[in-house]
């Protein structure tokens, strides 16, 4: 029979579609006529070759040309085959191959391939698309396809797809033998997504398996989905920008995170630090399998079904097609041998992280879409690592040093007033005093990294800045290093001394591994609430004597910025005197710094409330009642952060005033908020009240005991 011939031709190997014995028995392909797909192009280009031959068109191209456009049918089918396969010589070869008993039957073929395969391929293409069969999976699936989770969270590379024949199982012989129960398998698809483990960029492998099932079901029901069925139609270019997301932050990267952790679903919102290496030396486990080869073993015996649906019947074993299109793909994925610079895709082949950056090896589109949607990062403000989401990762959003000069050259106290550091109420001198000593470490530190300078005359040692914050809770210590630590966009690691441990040897190693973190980050450090390690050490107690000796030698030989804050400074250790660079002493808020403080707080609700086009009235006369409460309560005056507290809890009350008094009531947000005096005198009334009671317990006023006690002045 002509066609099975053509069809033998084909096929690059010597394998028959018939063997001996029933070699005058018609052939079946079976769904879903994996062979005719994979051969198209070589069957139609026959096609055409037999029609120039006997000099005349088919009746198909006669009537509407689409038969000789091979291209229209759908540009994806000719990427199962090999366009390269020559058949010039092949016409010549067999009388049968070339007759025109050939050119009729292979019209057959292609009628059947127009009106049936093409017609399902566009049919799976479509947005009309909904619901598929088992039979549909092999067609809906092909190496180099992109396809995406059900989460839609990550996409996927499909790499390697196989699938077994046709094979029935008769209730009779599972009966006989459980152990062998033979049944047509699931079809598995080798997928890859790329990640980055520490020190190379390259695929992680994942198995997807579909099971057999009967009927239809709906696409994207199924563990991976073509991007055709995805919900957002701009999916691929959102994944895209976070692939390029996912490749800065790779390496050491300060950034912003507000969502919640991947694997225990906390709710953050904090500065991170992302750091894959450090990640996987904490949690090894975390640490993904970069493959250096891709493949997948095929456990499934390639048998024929020896049913009575079958057993009759010669059935073409294309098992071949598979195997053929899965290499060809990969083959693909790597440059010509010529183009000795140009490196493999990442997708295939794992690549350190900086060739990955040069313009030569320039990650492609369809690399970052596979990109890994999961980041390891260090939380600052929990100090612990986890798992973070690229979608809520976000840069740090604040203005450096040189924005705030710019700012200021152009015009505007006002955009200088939305610098964190401008807002802060502290004496200028103080604000002098820190900016320059660490503008100046940055400096000295990039100078000594170039030139090998040494501070002291003993290597390693004196090349950290220390500052010293010391006063009355309240008054800014702590705000200090933050607003510095964003004005220069450097993470801040913040630890306490009960993150510390409580014996010597613990403190130590918790010390050395964190000042570690900090240099490798480029963090300013800040450890609040020292006084534990800046306390005078005394014959009595050994313990403390070892957790401040430690402390001391930890510090001599810090590189970077440390900021201490205590409110004890009068149990102060006088060895740390000289290992502090500079002192400041922030005292109670006076009179004119209080109502900055106010001044600053109800700006920032007025803010909040334009932001929300929300309405709020406040009362004039609130910095007046400020001025007065200051100067009426010389001994409960507001530091700060009470300041703070005062504002957001006389806002509450102004804020259940206008929902008319009610807890349950839906916030109406027309409502207008008035923010008045009544609300700050409420909210001055129970302070003073703790304040007097307080007293009665002490017999003494809280700055005065705190002078009694020696611990500050």
């Amino acid at each position: 029979m002509p066609i099975i011939k053509i069809l033998e031709k084909l096929r690059d190997d010597d394998e028959k579609l018939r063997d001996d014995e029933r070699i005058t028995q018609p052939v079946v392909i079976i769904r879903p006529f994996k062979a005719l797909i994979y051969h198209e192009p070589k069957i139609r280009d026959w096609y055409k070759k037999l029609v120039e031959k006997y000099n005349h068109k088919s009746t198909k191209e006669d009537s509407d040309g689409e038969a000789s456009d091979s291209e229209e049918v759908d540009e994806s089918v000719s990427e199962f085959g090999d366009e390269e396969g020559s058949i010039d010589s092949s016409l010549t070869d067999d009388s049968d191959v070339n007759s025109e008993a050939a050119l009729q039957q292979v019209q057959c073929l292609i009628d059947f391939m127009d009106t049936e395969l093409d017609v399902k391929l566009k049919y799976l293409k479509s947005p009309n698309c909904k619901r598929v069969t088992f039979s549909d999976i092999w067609l809906l699936f092909k190496p180099g396809d992109f396809v995406i989770g059900q989460n839609e969270r990550q996409a996927y590379q499909v790499i390697i797809v196989t699938s077994t024949g046709h094979r029935a199982t008769s209730p009779y012989r599972n009966y006989l033998d459980e152990t062998k129960k033979v049944e047509e398998t699931a079809i598995r698809i080798l997928c890859v997504h790329v990640d980055f483990d520490g020190k190379a960029l390259g695929p992680v492998a994942k198995v997807f398996t579909i099971k057999r099932f009967e009927g239809e079901r709906t696409a994207i029901s199924l563990e991976i989905y073509p991007f055709s069925f995805a919900r957002d139609p701009n999916l691929q270019q959102k994944l895209i920008k976070r692939g390029k997301i996912f490749l800065e932050v790779a390496a050491i990267k300060h950034m912003h995170y507000a969502g919640l952790t991947l694997e225990t679903r906390d709710e953050v919102d904090s500065q991170v630090v992302i750091d894959f290496e450090e990640a996987f030396t904490k949690h090894k486990s975390w640490k993904p399998r970069v493959d250096q080869t891709i493949s997948m073993r095929n456990d499934y015996e390639i048998e024929s079904c020896r049913e009575e649906c079958c057993i009759d019947d010669c059935i073409h074993d294309d098992a071949y097609v598979e195997k053929e299109r899965n290499d060809e793909f990969r083959d693909s994925l790597f440059p010509p041998a010529w183009t000795l610079s140009k490196m493999p895709s990442v997708a295939i082949f794992p690549r350190p992280l900086k060739e990955c950056q040069t313009e030569e090896n320039k990650i492609s589109d369809a690399e970052l879409l596979i990109m890994s949607y999961r980041v390891f990062g260090f939380l600052l403000r929990s100090r612990r690592w986890a798992k973070l989401d690229l979608t809520y990762l976000k840069p740090i959003d604040i203005q450096t040093i040189e924005d705030g000069e710019k700012t200021n050259k152009k015009n505007s106290e006002d955009e200088k007033s939305k610098i964190p550091f401008d807002q802060l109420v502290i004496p200028d001198e103080h604000k002098r005093m820190v900016l320059s000593l660490i503008a100046q470490h940055f400096r000295d530190k990039e100078s000594a990294s170039l030139d090998n300078d040494q501070a002291d005359i003993v290597r390693g040692k004196g090349k950290g800045l220390i500052l010293l914050l010391h006063g009355a809770p309240g008054v800014g210590k702590t705000t200090t290093a933050e607003c510095v630590a964003q004005l220069f966009r450097k993470p801040l690691f913040q630890i306490t001394c009960g993150d510390l441990g409580t014996t010597a040897k613990e403190v130590e190693g918790t010390l050395e591994r964190n000042f570690e973190l900090a240099n490798r980050w480029g963090c300013i450090l800040l450890l609040d609430e020292a006084d534990v390690f800046l306390a005078k050490r005394t014959t009595l107690d050994f313990v403390r004597n070892g957790l401040v000796a430690v402390f001391l030698r930890v510090l001599e030989y810090y590189a970077g910025i440390l900021f201490l804050t205590t409110n004890r400074v009068g149990d102060f250790d006088e060895a740390f005197t000289s290992r502090i660079h500079i002192s400041l002493e922030y005292k109670p808020l006076d009179e004119d710094q209080t109502r900055k403080v106010f001044r600053v707080n109800l700006d920032r609700i007025e803010e909040r409330f334009k932001r929300k086009e929300r309405k709020l009235k406040m009362d004039d006369n609130i910095p007046i009642y400020v001025t007065d409460y200051w100067r009426g309560h010389p001994k409960a005056r507001w530091n700060g952060r009470q300041i703070r507290n005062a504002c957001q809890t006389a806002l509450a009350l102004a804020e259940f005033e206008a929902q008319g008094g009610q807890h349950d009531a839906i916030i109406d947000p027309d409502a207008v908020i008035s923010l008045d005096v009544k609300h700050f005198k409420l909210v001055a009334k129970a302070y003073l009240n703790f304040i007097e009671y307080l007293k009665s317990i002490y017999k003494i006023y809280a700055d005065e005991k705190a002078a009694e006690d020696l611990i500050r002045a």
